[in-house]
């Protein structure tokens, strides 16, 4: 008698969860902090509105990320930006996740560090309207975390070639010189070119005040030897510390990510050689892709 009491209690159990109503695999999200990473935890819409007779404009994949735009829900459904398109989602189906994430990796703390000073000073600094400045930056951001100079302690001074080199050093005509928050090669810009460039971000200003504003937030305070030596530089030294600034560094470097990665596929732009490069451009797919989670990062970040 006990043995068939059991065999009915099991059946029970068994015909409660067959007639039971699917629950979504996620714990869900409660209220999360604009600017959150979330994982989808299934395959879930991206709607265009917060209801689910609204259309929907993608089906995200489970284990991508997207980021929280509206921490106030509307019917359970959570504003978010995924891989740059801008839709509604129910949050049941995502699971927030610490730091942030690209191409399935959760990036380091100087990384991190550095794409929330792009979005918090670079962002309103580049010209454009907010969804031109969005598209320019992340693709500026995914070309220098690939190049690895976002690795750095302190990457507003950075200067490479063949080897990192001092603030006020030179690299040999010719060399592929790499400079600043942007990763920007210094030959293929005029000066000329970047002294306008800086007048246009800096209304009012003069370029020796520009040189003096990126000396100093660079770490060479006015006063300093290294400052005065920015501040008074002629040539490829004065061009190379335009650059450096964030404002002119991302103007420029955006013309080359667009024409020789983005529309076109040079071999410069993806690859495995290094391990920023495996994790953020092994192809051209991956960039593209990361230049999206890139561009829904910043989207949440930046004011």
């Amino acid at each position: 008698m006990r043995r068939a009491r059991e065999l009915i209690a099991v059946a029970a159990l068994v015909a409660a969860a067959v007639l039971a109503p699917a629950q979504p695999a996620s714990a869900g999200l409660s209220s999360p902090a604009r600017g959150t990473t979330v994982k989808a935890a299934e395959g879930v819409h991206l709607r265009t509105g917060p209801g689910t007779s609204y259309g929907s404009i993608a089906v995200v994949p489970v284990g991508h990320t997207a980021t929280v735009l509206s921490p106030t829900p509307s019917n359970s459904f959570y504003q978010v930006n995924y891989q740059g398109s801008v839709g509604w989602t129910h949050g049941s189906y995502w699971d927030a996740t610490p730091g942030l994430v690209v191409n399935g990796h959760r990036i380091s703390a100087d990384e991190e560090k550095w794409v929330r000073w792009i979005a918090a000073n670079t962002m309103p600094r580049i010209a454009g309207t907010r969804s031109t400045r969005l598209v320019n930056a992340s693709r500026v951001t995914w070309w220098s975390l690939k190049e690895a100079a976002l690795e750095m302690d302190n990457v507003h001074p950075y200067s490479h070639c063949g080897g990192l080199i001092g603030p006020l050093a030179l690299c040999p005509s010719g060399a592929a010189w790499q400079v600043g928050i942007a990763a920007v090669q210094v030959p293929n810009f005029s000066l000329s070119e970047n002294e306008a460039v800086a007048l246009q971000l800096y209304p009012g200003w003069t370029v020796r005040q520009v040189l003096a504003h990126t000396a100093s937030y660079s770490g060479y305070p006015s006063g300093t030897a290294t400052h005065d030596a920015i501040v008074n530089s002629t040539g490829s030294l004065r061009n190379s510390w335009l650059l450096r600034n964030h404002g002119v560094g991302f103007t420029q470097v955006t013309k080359d990510v667009a024409r020789e990665c983005v529309t076109g596929s040079l071999y410069w732009c993806y690859g495995t050689g290094w391990l920023e490069s495996r994790l953020y451009a092994p192809n051209k797919a991956a960039s593209l892709r990361v230049i999206g989670e890139l561009n829904a990062i910043l989207d949440g970040l930046a004011p």
